[in-house]
């Protein structure tokens, strides 16, 4: 999935929350009760969160050799 999704952070009762998009859940195959992981990633020297189905993500270069 390449699709990206601009998302704000608001305020529900102190704790900051984000929607998740309909069409970003569907394109992960989740719904509104399923567990995802919110995780810290870098490209290149960019600081980026990533949601993901699994606790992590897979190398490039695991993809690369099919690891």
């Amino acid at each position: 999935m390449s699709t990206r999704f601009r998302i704000t952070i608001e305020d529900w009762d102190g704790d900051g929350v984000v929607r998740i998009p309909d069409q970003a859940l569907q394109e992960l195959g989740v719904d509104v009760g399923d567990s995802l992981y919110l995780i810290e990633e870098f490209v290149g020297t960019s600081r980026c969160l990533v949601l993901s189905k699994t606790p992590k993500i897979p190398d490039r270069v695991d993809e690369l050799f099919g690891v």
